[in-house]
């Protein structure tokens, strides 16, 4: 990145946001989460830790910001697919499956946001994230319900289920290297099948 020049207007600072949070998702991509720090997200974007602080007081205000951004992209292509909602569950649950699929980076952000990305920030902070995920539910929700003839608060739920789901099965059928040496090694079975196949039948239990 250029030198740093710091942002006088909204858009520099919208500008910067974005490069930070392009950063940190570079970052999650190459390495677990905890060897993620300020440091090193200044370090890539070639800016100090002080300039950096500008614009973010903690890497998990990065991180919510991530999380938010990649949960939307996932929502949004959800409710685009299954537009025609309601469908034959089957059809609906598998579509599910695959869209979020494409989205298995937006899962690993999941997986870490309540025990450690929510943990260290202000409440200020965490109540704005809740309303824009709030905010971002009504097109999905509105596909649940139609597909399960359904209320909103019930097509909440139901969201929050599949959703929650999701990051466990996609960890259990794409486990580390070592994870699985270590499974051979107990004499436990290999994983069989596949995500997709395993979240589609989750998707379809749930909507049926």
């Amino acid at each position: 990145m250029a030198d740093y020049i710091r942002a006088r207007s909204p858009e520099h600072k919208r500008e910067r946001m974005d490069a930070i949070i392009a950063v940190a998702d570079e970052l999650f991509a190459e390495r677990p989460y905890h060897w993620i720090t300020m440091g090193t997200i200044a370090e890539r974007l070639g800016w100090s830790r002080s300039n950096l602080y500008k614009y973010a007081a903690t890497q998990e205000e990065i991180f919510l910001a991530l999380h938010s951004a990649k949960n939307r992209a996932w929502v949004e292509e959800l409710a685009s697919e299954l537009a025609g909602a309601p469908l034959p569950a089957r059809e609906f649950a598998r579509t599910w499956a695959e869209v979020t699929e494409r989205h298995a980076g937006f899962l690993r952000y999941q997986e870490i946001i309540i025990a450690i990305i929510e943990s260290n920030v202000t409440l200020e902070r965490l109540t704005a994230f809740k309303q824009e995920f709030a905010e971002m539910l009504p097109p999905v929700t509105d596909v649940l319900s139609r597909q399960c003839g359904i209320g909103e608060q019930a097509a909440v739920d139901l969201y929050l289920r599949l959703l929650y789901q999701a990051p466990g099965l996609w960890n259990h059928f794409h486990a580390a290297d070592l994870t699985r040496e270590a499974m051979r090694a107990a004499g436990l079975p290999e994983t069989k099948g596949n995500f997709v196949d395993a979240y589609a039948d989750f998707v379809e239990l749930c909507i049926e």
